[in-house]
């Protein structure tokens, strides 16, 4: 079911903003309260008001599940490769990089996108349920 023509608009708008809030959570969460996972669900929140509001099979052209999918493994896989470069580097992740923000930086960034694929991934599994109904 498709909303009203406010509520699609409305929405076109507002997602830019999210996922703009949601990278700058990721990229600022050492620095300011927040971070990868608070950055990681407001991305999602951006993917699922678009398909709430315009109907699963239109975003299902742009979005495909199986980038969600692709999303969410390989930033599982970047977790573990950074924890091993961290247990290289002496201690399971250490500190190794001399920036600011050292290794919570990267590390905020994959969470987010582990956790936005992740809630995306779940919310596209709930409504292949409920379309098959």
């Amino acid at each position: 079911m498709k909303m009203s023509v406010v509520v699609r608009t409305t929405t076109k708008m507002v997602s830019p903003f999210l996922v703009t809030y949601a990278a700058y959570l990721m990229l600022y969460g050492h620095v300011s309260p927040g971070g990868g996972f608070q950055g990681g669900v407001i991305l999602a929140v951006a993917v699922i008001l678009l398909i709430t509001s315009h109907g699963y099979r239109k975003v299902r052209r742009r979005f495909h599940f199986n980038w969600a999918s692709l999303i969410e493994s390989s930033a599982g896989v970047m977790l573990v490769l950074l924890g091993v470069v961290g247990l290289m580097a002496g201690a399971f992740y250490a500190n190794f990089l001399d920036t600011e923000g050292g290794i919570i930086l990267p590390f905020n960034v994959i969470v987010g996108l582990e956790v936005g694929a992740a809630f995306t991934f779940v919310f596209y599994i709930l409504l292949r349920w409920v379309e098959s109904d």
